[in-house]
């Protein structure tokens, strides 16, 4: 059967009648829609072969709250559902990297390892006195995640635009990853970045599963050495993403853009990927800054806690 579109432009000039102006609009509307030129047509997230949909970037403003970039989150604290952020921290190793002593790159030693139970690693910086933070779990889990420690501290409602009194629990869940299983943390981190999901935790004696709104990456850069990205898994609601290590944005930066997750902070030198930074960039998270304003948070505590200047320390991050 000769479909419209063909029929019409089959018949001879001067054969059709004129319609009136009602009716030609209406013919030209559905021309167009025959066509495929028009009105867009939402895509599907796999073809019937399993073709993954690459989604079209988003247009985002470095100066809009973060908040705009992850998916669901307004939606869940509007209901009453935290913020989380999850973090993989795979503990520094001197087989990789020189981590300043002996004790701190044993990659199973976590009270004293670099980027973990050290002065200013992430979970004994987050523990400090006078911390922001109050810790809420502290859990050995297997051979490859050798501790889980969990987070809350509350923030206003009004930060996020919500009409409601209560504050917002905003969670951290850090995963120290042995450092010989390092490749399995960025793995980690890789498929959370790229298909979101939820985090099990324990707040007291009550287990918890929430969705995860961000997700960070806290070490030694494996790209540096060669380690590339396993494949893209499947599922697609990718979150914000944050990797401290050296010279993440040359080797994150694309590939986290490619499968839709928004780098929040990146860096553009070599860095130490210390607790303090990691604690300026989850506080900015929670009182729901810009990519901009959370790029200047760490700045401003890299700066601080390495002695540079603002200039030295503007230089190690990437620019927003």
């Amino acid at each position: 059967m000769m479909d419209l579109a063909q029929h019409m432009a089959s018949e001879p000039p001067g054969s059709r009648p004129a319609l009136p102006g009602g009716l030609a609009l209406a013919a030209l509307l559905v021309l167009l829609l025959l066509s495929g030129v028009g009105m867009a047509m939402p895509r599907p997230s796999a073809s019937a072969s399993g073709a993954r949909w690459v989604p079209e970037p988003v247009p985002y403003s470095p100066d809009a709250p973060w908040s705009s970039l992850s998916p669901y989150l307004i939606e869940d604290l509007e209901l009453g559902r935290p913020l989380v952020t999850e973090v993989f921290v795979p503990l520094c190793s001197n087989d990789q990297i020189d981590c300043g002593s002996t004790v701190a790159g044993r990659p199973d030693r976590l009270d004293t390892n670099l980027y973990w139970g050290a002065v200013f690693g992430a979970r004994r910086f987050l523990d400090r006195p006078r911390s922001a933070w109050t810790r809420v779990e502290l859990t050995a889990v297997d051979q490859v995640e050798l501790r889980r420690a969990t987070y809350r501290r509350q923030v206003p409602a009004e930060r996020f635009d919500l009409e409601r009194s209560e504050p917002v629990t905003q969670i951290v869940v850090l995963h120290a990853i042995h450092g010989s299983a390092i490749d399995q943390a960025v793995a980690r981190f890789w498929n959370r970045a790229a298909t979101g999901g939820s985090v099990t935790f324990h707040d007291g004696t009550r287990e918890r599963t929430e969705r995860v709104h961000a997700v960070g990456y806290v070490g030694h850069n494996r790209m540096l050495d060669g380690l590339r990205l396993p494949p893209t898994p499947r599922g697609w609601e990718p979150v914000p993403a944050c990797v401290r290590g050296c010279y993440s944005e040359h080797t994150f930066r694309q590939p986290l853009l490619r499968v839709g997750a928004e780098p929040l902070v990146m860096t553009r030198a070599l860095m130490a990927p210390e607790g303090y930074v990691l604690d300026a960039v989850l506080r900015g998270l929670g009182d729901n800054y810009s990519t901009r304003q959370l790029r200047t948070q760490a700045v401003k505590s890299y700066a601080r806690w390495q002695r540079l200047s603002p200039a030295q320390a503007s230089g190690i991050f990437a620019p927003r």
